[in-house]
């Protein structure tokens, strides 16, 4: 086989996979916004209390590096926040609840509003300014 044309595939396949590791780095951590004409969600289950204002429901499973920081980050702000709560569930056990809620990796987390109406969803390790400013256009709301 040629050596150039080894060359050239090999150069393509690497620029293709750095390609997708950007777009897949850029999307992760962003809060992504459920829109009221979309078909909206409800979550109904026992071992998720809906908070006064908003809930940040939070799936993780037990090997699962970001969880760790995620759960600190999201309890520190549902501290913060009047009429929030922070929820974190183990999905290594209920992988009913991944299939339920589309859940692709973890951490993911879902804002509630009042009713339990899955307001944003976010895919991996949350930035707090963008969970804050999620909650506040929620909570405005």
């Amino acid at each position: 086989m040629n050596p150039v044309l080894v060359a050239a595939i090999l150069l393509a396949l690497i620029a293709f996979t750095t390609a997708l590791g950007l777009v897949w780095r850029a999307r992760t951590g962003r809060v992504r916004h459920i829109d009221a004409g979309t078909r909206q969600q409800t979550v109904n289950l026992p071992e998720v209390p809906i908070a006064g204002r908003a809930t940040l429901l939070q799936f993780s499973t037990e090997v699962c590096a970001p969880c760790i920081p995620t759960r600190r980050v999201l309890g520190q702000i549902a501290d913060t926040t009047d009429g929030v709560s922070h929820i974190d569930l183990d999905l290594t056990h209920r992988p009913d609840l991944a299939a339920q809620f589309n859940v692709l990796q973890t951490p993911t987390t879902l804002i509630l509003d009042r009713a339990g109406v899955i307001r944003a969803r976010i895919g991996g390790a949350p930035r707090p300014a963008d969970v804050r400013a999620a909650l506040h256009n929620i909570l405005a709301a």
